[in-house]
């Protein structure tokens, strides 16, 4: 039974911040309208106040202006930076909260649950953040390579299916990336071994990244690169200029955020080219596992937190609870009736105010099936629900750590060693042997120091 808060005459005031989400805009404040009015129907008198997010970076101002007290907000939206605040116990545990829930439970997946029991501060109800291969469906009409791809992704038969698109000038290159390799990354980790941050290689704990699995890993990019089926200007692209060059041909493989991203990609495609240009999600690679990039379950890098100074805890928390249950949901992912869709014939019709709403709480599909009203049309593409199914096929959860705070000066001049000698040996301009010479400055840099921490972390 849904506990009662505040009364028709006095209300509780629950202020939340989020990125993004500012309180003079007309959507934002009919989304505050219709919960608080949702909620009174519970008996759960609210006043849901949108604050102003800070102006400058929200991953590094946030946390600021949590602890100077320019921000008071009962539920606070976190994109980096929140764990000094909880070190410091100004953010609450959220565990018996989600112990005593209905909805927010029940939203849980299996890598969420993890998340909460490594680190109780954060919550988001999302799929991870996973990135997946998208193509043209329209593209691989005709091609010899597809189908072997499809019955066995290995390495050897992605390489045949990159160069068959290239040898019959259907792009310039397979496969546009950016900055780093983590988008192919996401194809290949796992098929040269891969599997996570940390692995065992001759029977101790190390990081991946100075692994003979990458040293092979890297070996193949190299050939691909050197083949002309990848970017060959990804360190210098940006995110626009990749899906640029995606839509307008140049590349014909992107990978994109499961979900959200690959219905962006999906939608503009079919509206430049039509229906039959719709996208086709990619298998991550096979070998020694098939995984897409393994999930992080040492914490959730972003979501929302409860202020511990917050004189109204129980109120923050059901606004959130409230909003991952079947009512909240549908006006978080749908939109605030007669303004994103009307009700017809019992059936949510969008309007043509709903391409422009997202959702402010919980971007997620999971379990999310409206039976009254219902759907008159599926809030997903079909490529960005097949994203989520296939990650939900291969998940594989990662094995890593929280980097103590005084090893991330160490952290970050490996992790820079790394981007240095990869990109170089990907491209061409060192040998793949320097991946040697690269484990050893990496080892000197703080892999030495990490030793001792991962052996008693993992055993």
């Amino acid at each position: 039974m849904e506990a009662t808060i505040g009364s028709p005459d006095a209300p509780v005031d629950v202020k939340v911040v989020i990125k993004d989400v500012f309180p003079d805009e007309e959507d934002v404040q009919n989304l505050a309208a219709a919960i608080n009015e949702k909620m009174a129907a519970h008996g759960q008198y609210v006043n849901l106040i949108f604050e102003e997010p800070p102006a400058s970076s929200y991953a590094t101002a946030m946390p600021l202006a949590v602890m100077n007290g320019e921000v008071d907000a009962d539920i606070i939206y976190f994109q980096g930076g929140d764990q000094p605040l909880a070190a410091q116990g100004l953010l609450e545990d959220l565990t018996p909260y989600i112990e005593s829930s209905t909805y927010v439970k029940n939203l849980m997946d299996e890598s969420n649950v993890t998340k909460m029991e490594n680190y109780p501060y954060l919550l988001w109800l999302a799929p991870p953040r996973t990135s997946t291969p998208v193509i043209r469906t329209d593209w691989l009409d005709g091609l010899e390579t597809y189908d072997d791809l499809v019955a066995d992704p290995t390495p050897d038969n992605y390489y045949n299916f990159f160069k068959e698109l290239k040898d019959k000038d259907m792009c310039d290159y397979a496969m546009t990336f950016y900055t780093d390799l983590s988008k192919l990354d996401t194809i290949f980790n796992h098929a040269f071994g891969v599997t996570g941050t940390v692995v065992k290689e001759d029977g101790q704990w190390i990081f991946s990244k100075a692994s003979q699995a990458e040293k092979a890993k890297l070996e193949f990019y190299a050939k691909l690169y050197a083949d002309g089926l990848i970017d060959p200007d990804f360190l210098t692209n940006t995110w626009d200029v990749v899906e640029q060059k995606f839509y307008e041909g140049q590349a014909a493989v992107i990978a994109g955020t499961a979900g959200g991203v690959v219905q962006v990609y999906d939608t503009k495609m079919t509206s430049l080219y039509g229906d039959s240009a719709a996208l086709t999600v990619l298998p991550p690679a096979k070998g020694v596992s098939q995984s897409y990039t393994s999930v992080d379950v040492t914490k959730e890098s972003r979501g929302f937190a409860i202020n511990v100074d917050s004189p109204n805890k129980d109120a923050a928390w059901a606004v959130l609870e409230f909003m991952a249950s079947p009512e909240g949901r549908i006006l978080d992912k749908v939109g605030v009736e007669g303004q994103q869709y009307v009700v017809e014939n019992n059936q949510i019709v969008f309007t043509e105010k709903f391409p422009g709403w997202w959702a402010r709480f919980w971007d997620t599909t999971n379990k999310f099936d409206p039976q009254d009203p219902s759907l008159a049309a599926p809030v997903l593409t079909e490529a960005a629900s097949t994203s989520l199914d296939m990650v939900n096929q291969y998940m594989i959860m990662d094995t890593n750590l929280l980097i103590p705070d005084e090893m991330i000066p160490q952290w970050d001049a490996m992790s820079n060693l790394y981007n240095e000698y990869a990109s170089d040996i990907v491209r061409g301009v060192k040998p793949i042997d320097a991946f040697d010479e690269f484990v050893q400055a990496w080892n000197a840099a703080g892999g030495d120091q990490f030793a001792p921490i991962l052996a008693e972390t993992f055993g």
